[in-house]
C-alpha cells in the first residue's frame, strides 16, 4: 500500500532506540525524508546509518524535547535540511518508580508532567503553523495504555499521576485543527519488548527468559495474547496514522496491548 507521504519530512523524537526507531525505519522505507531526534548521539547515528544504508533519507538531532529551546533549535536543524516537518512523532521517557507514600520529593511530579505533557506542548506550539499552511499534517504522540486505566501492580504513581493530561492536551488540541487538515492521535502501548521493559520485568520481577515473561505475560499481567508485543506492531500503526489514508482518523487514543484493556470501548 501506498500510504502517500512520500517526501515528506518526519520528525521522529525517540527516534534512535526501539519503537522510535521502527518507526523511523518504516517512515523513511515511504519515502518520508527522516530527522532521527534523541539526546545521546551514538544511537542518533547508528539509526542514520541503519536507514542511509537501506536507501533511505535522514539525519540526526542531539536534543532534549523537554527543553523549549532544544525543540526550537532541533525544527531550526531540519528545515534548514530538508523543509517544515509535517510529520511528527512525539515521545518522551520519564520513569521514577514508587507508590504515593514512597514519593518524597512531589517536585517529581512536576517534572514528570514536564516531561510528558510540555514537551509535546513545545512540539505542538513549533510544527502547527507549518502544517496549518500545508493544510496538512500528522501529530503522532506515543503515550502509554497506564494512561487511561494504571496498573496497579506496576508502582508508578508519578507517571499515573501525570500521563493523563497529555492525552488531554492532545484530544483538544485535535479538535481545534482538524478543520485543517491536521490529525493528532495518541498510540498507547501495553506490555512492549523493548529493553527497558525487559530491564524492568529482570530487576523487579525477576524474569530472565522468554519463556518466564510470557507466563508472566498470561498469568500476572492478564494479556489474552500471553506474549509482550513486538516494537515494529507499535511501528506500524504510527506509520499508518501518518498516511494520507488515515486523514479521518483524529482525537483518537488507541491501544496496542494484546488484549489487556477489558472495555469493549
Amino acid at each position: 500500500m501506498d500510504l502517500g507521504v512520500s517526501g515528506k519530512v518526519a520528525f521522529v523524537t525517540g527516534g534512535s532506540r526501539g519503537m522510535g526507531r521502527d518507526v523511523a525505519h518504516m517512515l523513511a522505507a515511504e519515502g518520508c525524508r527522516v530527522a532521527v531526534v534523541a539526546r545521546t548521539r551514538s544511537g542518533i547515528d547508528e539509526a542514520v546509518a541503519s536507514i542511509r544504508d537501506s536507501g533511505g533519507a535522514a539525519v540526526g538531532v542531539v536534543a532534549d524535547i523537554t527543553r523549549a529551546d532544544d525543540v526550537r533549535r532541533a525544527l531550526a536543524e531540519v528545515r534548514a535540511v530538508f523543509g517544515p516537518p509535517l510529520i511528527v512523532i512525539g515521545q518522551t521517557k520519564f520513569n521514577i518508580p514508587g507508590d504515593f507514600r514512597d514519593i518524597e520529593d512531589t517536585e517529581q511530579y512536576v517534572e514528570s508532567f514536564r516531561s510528558y505533557t510540555m514537551s509535546q506542548v513545545y512540539l505542538l506550539r513549533e510544527v502547527l503553523s507549518d502544517m496549518q499552511e500545508a493544510g496538512w499534517g500528522r501529530f503522532v504522540h506515543i503515550g502509554s495504555a497506564t494512561a487511561k486505566e494504571p496498573v496497579g501492580n506496576i508502582h508508578h504513581v508519578i507517571a499515573n499521576a501525570t500521563r493523563p493530561s497529555t492525552i488531554g492536551l492532545l484530544k483538544t488540541v485535535s479538535d481545534e485543527y482538524a478543520q485543517f487538515g491536521i490529525t493528532v492521535n495518541t498510540v498507547a502501548p501495553g506490555w512492549i519488548e523493548t529493553q527497558n521493559a525487559i530491564d524492568y520485568l529482570r530487576t523487579n520481577v525477576g524474569l530472565s527468559t522468554e519463556a518466564e515473561r510470557r507466563q508472566w505475560m498470561r498469568n500476572n499481567a492478564q494479556v489474552p495474547a500471553a506474549r509482550m508485543g513486538r516494537p515494529d506492531e507499535i511501528a506500524s500503526l504510527v506509520v499508518y496514522l501518518c498516511s494520507e489514508q488515515a486523514g479521518y482518523i483524529t482525537g483518537n487514543w488507541i491501544e496496542v496491548d494484546g488484549g489487556r484493556h477489558r472495555s469493549a470501548f
